[in-house]
């Protein structure tokens, strides 16, 4: 039995391995702004699942109260936006947070 030659054969895994489950978590960490929206001035307001009176809900403006002066990242809540950017994978990236703590904005006029 080769002892040298079976340590490499496992330290030669382990190296395969731990590349591999980098190079997902690498994969897991691009994908965290899929999803997300930018607003900025100038631009149109953001759309969202609207009531549309008969029971149903139909996508619609909404007209989220925020500064309205500088651009914000948003994905579409409901009747409302959340604001930021999410994270879908286990660890979340800086910058980024999962979609249940992004703070929803409420719409002018509404609580």
């Amino acid at each position: 039995m080769d002892v040298t030659h079976n340590l490499r054969k496992i330290t030669t895994g382990v190296l395969v391995s731990g590349g591999v489950a980098v190079a997902s978590l690498g994969l897991a960490t691009g994908t965290a702004h899929a999803g997300a929206y930018r607003w900025c001035p100038g631009d149109p307001p953001p759309f969202a699942s609207l009531p549309d009176g008969r029971g149903g809900r139909r996508n619609g403006p909404v007209n989220p109260a925020w500064d309205t002066t500088v651009c914000h990242d948003w994905i579409p809540s409901s009747d409302h936006v959340r604001e930021g950017i999410p994270c879908y994978s286990f660890v979340c990236p800086p910058g980024t947070m999962r979609e249940d703590q992004m703070p929803i904005v409420p719409n002018v006029g509404q609580g």
